[in-house]
Parts: C-alpha cells; sequence; structure tokens
C-alpha cells in the first residue's frame, strides 16, 4: 500500500474538518445557556434567608425553654407536694346536717361536719361533699397543724400533668410567636417583592410591547 500526494491531501483535509467540527461543538457549547446558573440574588430574598435562620434558632429555644419550664415546675409541685404532705393530716369527718338537695347528683356542696383528732379532741368544721350524703356519713377531708380543713397535696400524677401543661403551654406559646413573625414578615417581603416587579414591568414593557417604537 503506497501513500501519494493525494492520500497526505485527504489526511489534511480530514484532520482540518474534524477540527472544524471540535471547535463548532466547542461554540455551540459556550453559546448554550448555563442552566446552572444561578438568577441573581434580590434583597428580599438574604432577608427571607436570615430570617429564616433566626426564625429556626428562636424555635430551639422555645422548645428549650418549653422543656426547662416544664420540668421546673414540675420539680416545684412535688416539692411543694412533700411539704404540704408533712404539714396537713388526712381525717374522716362526720356529716351533722341532712342534704338538701337543689342540683344534680354531682353538685359539690358544703357541709357542716366533726372529727376527733389523735388527742381526743373534737373539731366543728365545714366539708366540701359531692352529692347528697346523709347525716352520719363519713367523708375525708386534709387539715392542717391548727385544725383548718385544707386541700389534699398534690399527687406525682397531678405534678405531671401540670409540669407537661405548662410546657405545653410555652411551646404554643412560642410558636404562635414566632409563626406570626413569620407571617408578618412574609407579607412585607412580598410587598416589597410585588413592588419591584412592578417597577421593572413599567421600564421594559414599552420596549417589549413596541409602544416606544
Amino acid at each position: 500500500m503506497s501513500f501519494g500526494p493525494r492520500a497526505f491531501d485527504s489526511c489534511r483535509h480530514g484532520v482540518h474538518v474534524g477540527q472544524v467540527g471540535v471547535s463548532v461543538v466547542r461554540s455551540s457549547q459556550e453559546r448554550q445557556p448555563s442552566w446552572s446558573r444561578r438568577l441573581p440574588r434580590r434583597d428580599t430574598d438574604r432577608v427571607e434567608d436570615v430570617a429564616a435562620w433566626v426564625l429556626t434558632a428562636a424555635a430551639l429555644f422555645v422548645v428549650l425553654g418549653a422543656v426547662l419550664g416544664g420540668v421546673g415546675l414540675y420539680g416545684g409541685a412535688v416539692d411543694q407536694a412533700r411539704t404540704a404532705a408533712q404539714e396537713r393530716t388526712p381525717v374522716a369527718t362526720v356529716l351533722v346536717d341532712d342534704p338538701v338537695p337543689d342540683g344534680a347528683s354531682g353538685t359539690l356542696t358544703s357541709r357542716s361536719a366533726h372529727y376527733v383528732d389523735a388527742a381526743g379532741s373534737e373539731h366543728d368544721v365545714v366539708v366540701t361533699v359531692a352529692g347528697w350524703p346523709p347525716a352520719g356519713a363519713t367523708v375525708r377531708a386534709w387539715v392542717d397543724r391548727e385544725g383548718r380543713v385544707v386541700g389534699a397535696p398534690l399527687t406525682d400524677l397531678a405534678a405531671v400533668v401540670l409540669g407537661a401543661s405548662a410546657a405545653v403551654g410555652i411551646a404554643i406559646m412560642g410558636c404562635l410567636v414566632l409563626g406570626s413573625a413569620w407571617l408578618g414578615l412574609r407579607r412585607w417581603l412580598d410587598r416589597r417583592n410585588a413592588a419591584d416587579w412592578g417597577r421593572g414591568w413599567r421600564r421594559v414593557e414599552p420596549e417589549w410591547s413596541g409602544r416606544s417604537r
């Protein structure tokens, strides 16, 4: 097989065509828009990003505050219940008057009663009872060191419910405040964006619609 001038020219022509094709491909690739190029960010976009981060951090602090508040209130309730249990004594009181029904069966009413303490002394007290038990019925009550009827100490379950309710309440209030702040900011940003869009449209609309020609 021999290579003459014609074969050499063909090779040169092929190389030239290949180079032209590569250059055309490169130029076409350069002319193609880059979809990965991000659009220019507006000032309102930056404000929105910063506000989102700030409100997210604030939400975390709200959750932490709710947990700490609930635990703190639960601990205080437990300590108060322990103190009350040491200062209050359960007694069995005896109702001395007959009921006067004037409502539903589950109505709480105040009834006269008496009880005898550990020293043998009798005390006349007023207790709150549910329903209409007859005279002579025994009703459990709590009294302090002076023999006065007081409320029962908090139970562990009541302390848990109190702490959990406080934590949920703090979380709800915090979420309402942060949500209101975010909605207010979004309305302001939307108004700013709409105003900017209107100004931009007024600049390009005459040329786009052909009215300026």
